[in-house]
């Protein structure tokens, strides 16, 4: 056994079990985002009693189901593709493409992964209005969300998933 082919299956089951596990916590995200929207609503004309601190949990809980659903979506090449380009390439070309779109990708992650932490960490001391935790709760999800997506890719980019896309070829 060669040592790549090694290295892309640790790096396949090791997304697997990260993506699995970001999109699990997408879902909880979503239906913890629609029970406490919920509850805003009985709360405000059932009860008469409005919550405080449900419109910013709501708001924190989607920007952490988006960016870990994020790598579902990577990992399943359900994002928006070049698909003329694709279907025009055959052979090395639709590699070199892939290739090409892999990188473009990363890099873009990259960039959000840097720029999120530093983001997160100058933030550190501001209060989100209603929960009384630090802001950088919610700005974590950036670099978070983008470093699992980058395992993503790379495990798209070698084992890809792209049914729609094989099929119309």
């Amino acid at each position: 056994m060669n040592e790549p082919n090694v290295a892309i299956r640790l790096l396949l089951s090791t997304e697997r079990a990260v993506t699995r596990a970001s999109v699990f916590a997408a879902c909880g995200f979503l239906a913890a985002a629609a029970c406490v929207g919920f509850y805003q609503v009985l709360a405000r004309f059932l009860l008469a009693e409005p919550v405080t601190w449900s419109e910013s949990f709501v708001r924190v809980a989607l920007i952490w189901m988006a960016y870990m659903g994020l790598c579902g979506a990577m990992r399943t090449g359900a994002l928006v593709s070049v698909d003329v380009l694709y279907r025009m390439c055959k052979g090395h070309a639709r590699r070199a493409l892939q290739a090409a779109i892999a990188a473009s990708t990363i890099s873009l992650l990259a960039i959000l992964v840097w720029y999120g932490a530093i983001l997160t960490q100058r933030v550190q001391f501001q209060i989100l209005a209603g929960l009384e935790v630090s802001v950088s709760w919610a700005y974590a999800a950036i670099p978070v969300g983008a470093a699992v997506s980058i395992l993503a890719v790379l495990a798209h980019f070698f084992d890809p998933k792209r049914e729609e896309l094989e099929n119309a070829v």
